[in-house]
């Protein structure tokens, strides 16, 4: 039986690292559902992986996926029964195993207006249907994206659509439910230039979505609001959780990784916390927390413990290149590092009586993008 600190260690490596295709198993790899394009190249979210389960078979990874072998010392190679082995070649020794999570069988089927369902939502995780309501975002048209980002390239490459609609969101939900054990719901979505940063649209579909399901947990992200009376409405819509994700903390580089967001005073994400955190409860307010910039893992957590301190679940997670695109290039986090953060943050975590086991929907619930969770149960 394997750990819950080897479990931690192996995923935070995982994480950071991804694992290398080589050429010469691509028959193998595509029989067993990895189409060679190297993961999800769009959308939010870390992008390039696919979800795998790691040996406990309940421990989910979001693992990147690269064709260049200088990436990684960490090799995915077919071993049987949908089984992949780690093969560690600069150890020259097997690092691990591997289950791949299968694509559902809904992502073919079409809605009422004909349309894929897999341009609407897509599975994350085992249990989470996640969807961008919204496609694209005024930073992007600003030049101000942020550097991970690549929420407007699926939509550029016709892999969904410009907004989805409580019905069409309801409907994959419905034929999502058959097949698999959809058990809560992350909307996302890019900022508008509106005021409202997009609430009043999250507020329709989350009504329009609770009147058909009125009991699946959902999750909504969005960006600080100058009108906090929305996040009462948010909450008053059926959301069950927020996310308001600030990114970097550093304010250095969020000037330089999130141009955009950094306009936005560091008082402003700090209103929006403590409002949230009255609105939807304890345990239900998370901010995603990027590193692997080149910051050190002290400055890193010594900005994030006051935000912690508050109540805020710290969904951290290490910075992931886009495949592909060049302006995305970005360091690879180191996994020593990375897990000496995580566990300082789960420490922090308890000090102060957050538990992220009683977050009910969202990422912080999914929890394949990050080790937080792990580091939590292992300390």
């Amino acid at each position: 039986m394997i750990d819950k600190h080897t479990i931690l260690k192996k995923k935070t490596e995982l994480l950071c690292k991804g694992v290398y295709l080589d050429e010469k198993f691509i028959n193998q790899y595509q029989s067993q559902g990895i189409d060679i394009n190297f993961g999800r190249k769009g959308g939010a979210g870390p992008l390039g992986g696919r979800y795998f389960f790691l040996e406990d078979n309940s421990t989910i990874v979001n693992v990147g996926l690269w064709n260049d072998s200088k990436k990684t010392n960490l090799e995915l190679r077919y071993k049987s029964n949908g089984i992949f082995e780690v093969y560690d070649v600069r150890e020259y020794g097997v690092f691990g195993e591997l289950k791949l999570i299968p694509l559902p069988q809904f992502y073919t089927q079409k809605t009422s207006e004909g349309i894929e369902m897999n341009k609407i939502a897509l599975l994350h995780g085992v249990d989470c249907l996640a969807s961008t309501i919204y496609q694209k975002c005024v930073y992007w048209g600003c030049g101000d994206a942020c550097k991970f980002c690549g929420i407007e390239l699926s939509l550029e490459s016709g892999n969904t659509l410009l907004e989805k609609s409580p019905q069409q969101i309801s409907e994959v939900l419905t034929e999502a439910k058959k097949e698999l054990p959809i058990t809560h719901i992350t909307l996302t979505s890019g900022t508008t230039a509106e005021r409202d940063k997009g609430a009043n649209r999250y507020i329709s579909l989350v009504n329009g979505v609770k009147s058909v399901h009125p009991k699946i947990p959902i999750h909504v992200q969005i960006e600080p609001i100058e009108d906090l009376s929305l996040i009462n409405k948010l909450k008053e819509a059926g959301a069950d959780t927020i996310g308001i994700h600030i990114e970097v903390v550093d304010e250095i580089l969020r000037s330089i990784i999130t141009p955009g967001k950094a306009k936005i005073p560091y008082e402003v994400f700090e209103k929006n916390w403590k409002h949230a955190l009255d609105i939807f409860g304890k345990n239900q307010v998370d901010s995603y927390f990027l590193t692997g910039f080149g910051e050190s893992r002290f400055d890193f957590l010594e900005d994030i413990q006051p935000i912690i301190s508050m109540g805020v679940i710290p969904h951290i997670t290490p910075v992931r290149s886009i495949p592909g695109v060049q302006s995305s290039i970005m360091p690879i986090m180191n996994h020593n590092a990375l897990l000496e953060i995580y566990m300082d943050a789960a420490k922090i975590m308890k000090q102060f009586g957050i538990n992220p086991l009683e977050n009910k929907a969202g990422c912080v619930r999914c929890g394949g993008c990050s080790a937080i969770i792990e580091a939590y149960k292992a300390i």
